[in-house]
């Protein structure tokens, strides 16, 4: 009996500490909950802040883009429309001081007397006519159309409205003194709507008129082709011709200037027989004045060159005045005697210059020995003439100082044909 007693008060004790521990563990779970519960809560109102702050940026992103939008729209409007809504209110203050003056100037004229209302219906189809040609020229300016139409019906009307009140100005008077200047006030005032609608219209539609620089050259390239079309008659003509002759459109004006030139003249742009023919003749002229010279250079060159051989020669110095003393060669197979020394001019293509000559040497000698000098004179005369087929007897006997046909001959073969003049 006692030991079931004390299995059973074991046995509660044992429960009483397992419900204990499990009173502890629920709410150690309970307060690990709240804590879950209250972090949870916490991150949601900071999500909730988060969100909340972010719309409010975003709304003020929002407010900023809309005014942004609208700074640009507004300098955007100002950019391309201030000029009209600053031309607006002048044009409309002005047609309402305009109407105004041109009632007053038709009543005073008697217009009322006919019909009561028909000053202010003449001021109003004056103005009001102005205004609607104004707008049908700036439209036609758009579309591309001419304006030239518009343009005279809008000046009329202005003009006729503005001559009315310059009219009616004219005879104000203040104190029963007349007064001058508000005619020209009111004749101001009157074109002032038509003439600055008409200075917007010019800066807006600008870039569809030529330029100056554009002007320019259509004056220019019109000059020219009057001035050409005078020039050559024949040659407008035929292109003329051949324009109408092909469909429209078909051929340039230029093209067909151009095949009328060949057809007219036979031959290129700017070219013609007479052309042609003062080029080949400017041609020879340029080549014959050209050999001229290099023949003067050359004979120039020869008579430096032969001076240089001939200074000192055997027979003398030089004399004065250009010229030397020259001895005549005697005929062949004559005597001793000799002839005279005399002097005399020397040969032209020598002579000129101022340079002096040279003593043609004695009689010659039969079978006389070639003197080495003398071949060494022809072979630098050969190298200054270009060649050894330039040689002739003349040149040779001049470098050599004179001398018989027959020496001067086997000179020149010396050098022409070595081996034959060594014979």
């Amino acid at each position: 009996m006692s030991s079931d007693l004390a299995g059973f008060y074991a046995e509660k004790r044992q429960n009483k500490a397992a419900d204990r521990e499990q009173d502890r563990l629920d709410r150690q779970q309970e307060r690990e909950q709240n804590r879950a519960d209250a972090q949870a809560r916490d991150d949601l109102r900071a999500k909730q802040r988060r969100e909340a702050l972010a719309e409010a940026k975003r709304r003020k992103a929002e407010r900023a883009k809309k005014w942004s939008d609208r700074r640009t729209a507004f300098t955007r409007w100002l950019d391309t429309d201030a000029d009209t809504a600053m031309v607006l209110p002048i044009m409309a203050v002005g047609m309402a001081a305009a109407i105004t003056f041109q009632v007053d100037a038709l009543t005073g004229a008697g217009f009322g007397r006919i019909f009561g209302g028909l000053p202010l219906m003449v001021a109003l189809v004056l103005e009001l006519g102005a205004a609607a040609a104004t707008v049908m020229t700036v439209r036609a300016a758009k579309d591309g159309r001419p304006t030239g139409p518009f343009r005279v019906a809008m000046w009329a009307c202005a003009l006729v409205a503005a001559t009315i009140n310059a009219a009616h100005g004219w005879t104000m008077e203040m104190d029963g003194e007349r007064l001058y200047w508000p005619a020209a006030v009111l004749f101001i005032i009157s074109l002032a709507g038509t003439g600055y609608w008409e200075m917007r219209s010019i800066g807006r539609h600008g870039t569809s008129r030529r330029t100056k620089a554009e002007r320019a050259d259509d004056r220019a390239r019109a000059k020219h082709l009057k001035r050409r079309k005078k020039k050559y008659q024949d040659v407008a003509a035929r292109a003329t011709e051949i324009i109408l002759a092909k469909p429209y459109g078909d051929v340039d004006a230029e093209d067909a200037w151009a095949d009328a030139w060949n057809d007219i003249k036979g031959a290129p742009l700017g070219m013609y027989a007479d052309v042609y023919a003062t080029r080949a003749a400017a041609h020879r002229a340029t080549t014959k004045a050209r050999a001229e010279a290099g023949e003067a250079a050359l004979a120039a060159e020869l008579d430096e060159f032969l001076d240089s051989l001939t200074q000192g020669g055997p027979d003398g110095d030089d004399s004065s005045g250009g010229t030397r003393k020259h001895r005549p060669t005697e005929p062949s197979g004559t005597g001793d005697a000799k002839a005279p020394e005399a002097p005399v001019e020397g040969p032209k293509t020598l002579g000129r210059k101022g340079k002096g000559l040279f003593r043609r040497s004695a009689p010659k000698t039969p079978q006389k020995p070639l003197d080495p000098a003398d071949v060494i004179k022809v072979q630098k005369l050969a190298e200054a003439l270009g060649g050894t087929e330039k040689l002739s007897t003349r040149n040779v006997r001049e470098v050599l100082g004179g001398g018989s046909n027959e020496y001067v001959v086997r000179a020149r073969d010396a050098v022409k044909n070595p081996k034959e003049g060594n014979q």
